[in-house]
Formats: C-alpha cells, sequence, structure tokens
C-alpha cells in the first residue's frame, strides 16, 4: 500500500499500534463450520458462515448478528 500525505509519518501512524481486534473463533456448530465471536456465558455471536452448502446460508438461525448456545 502506498500512502501518499504531506502529513509526517508518526502523524499519520499516531495510534496504530493500540488497535484492538474482535476475538473472533472458528467453530463448527451443528454440522456448520462459521466465525463467531464470544459474549460470555457460553454465548456466540455468528460473524460469518464458511459453508459450502447453500442452504445453510438460508437458514434463519445461522444469519450473521445471531446468538447461539454452545
Amino acid at each position: 500500500m502506498i500512502l501518499y500525505t504531506p502529513l509526517q509519518l508518526e502523524l499519520v501512524l499516531e495510534g496504530f499500534d493500540k488497535t484492538q481486534y474482535p476475538d473472533y473463533k472458528e467453530i463448527e456448530y451443528k454440522g456448520v463450520k462459521m466465525l463467531v465471536e464470544g459474549e460470555g456465558f457460553g454465548r456466540k455471536r455468528i460473524v460469518r458462515l464458511i459453508s459450502t452448502n447453500p442452504f445453510d446460508y438460508l437458514r434463519p438461525e445461522l444469519s450473521p448478528g445471531s446468538v447461539i448456545e454452545c
């Protein structure tokens, strides 16, 4: 990536090392692989499905943003 800017590099990258990213985990739930983030107490929020079966994407309980118990 090339960034053309009149600003100093220190100003552009200020705070970059303090960036926090969500803790995503890849799990298999009811035979479907998915990417989830933890909400605590065994609850997980679905971020993305990783499936080759197109019918998995039509299941409303597996839509991104849904909360599952596992």
